[in-house]
């Protein structure tokens, strides 16, 4: 096996998240890895930034209803990855989908999963968009013990 065992596809359901999915199963066929794909669901949406503020709980209830939702669409589009990903990469293929705040829960599921190596698709914001929007991949870049290799858009044709 090459220095590449294990690669975790990060995706965010994007126009081209198949892209990205397709470049990182090749990438693990040609070393022999394995491929796991995750994908974050944002926990409690915004509950995080609360800062001790409490809820009625009706609403956290509504909110807990749309994160469950959430989590059942993302399962059913996860499940379609997987099933594109297991022709490209030519194995099985997991998939899963984790709660938490996304570029965080990248970098710790990397680590804990063992990967070796972390896709992630990036939608090429500047300026404003950006600075309002943030960058997933940037942070992940940033943080993650383990390379990462960020697919831009349009990059599937470059083969």
């Amino acid at each position: 096996m090459g220095r590449f065992s294990k690669v975790l596809i990060a995706v965010d359901f994007s126009e081209f998240t198949a892209d990205v999915v397709e470049i990182g199963c090749r990438f693990a066929r040609e070393y022999g890895a394995e491929v796991e794909i995750i994908h974050v669901v944002e926990e409690g949406f915004l509950l995080l930034d609360l800062d001790g503020m409490s809820l009625p709980a009706a609403d956290l209830e509504s909110i807990r209803a749309a994160v469950e939702s959430h989590k059942k669409v993302s399962s059913e589009k996860i499940a379609m990855l997987v099933d594109l990903a297991e022709k490209v990469a030519g194995k099985p293929v997991k998939g899963e989908v984790v709660e938490g705040y996304p570029s965080r829960t990248v970098v710790d599921e990397a680590a804990s999963r063992g990967a070796d190596v972390i896709f992630v698709g990036s939608h090429g914001w500047s300026g404003i968009k950006r600075f309002l929007m943030g960058s997933v991949a940037t942070s992940i870049v940033k943080h993650a013990k383990c390379s990462v290799m960020v697919v831009r858009q349009g990059q599937k044709e470059n083969k």
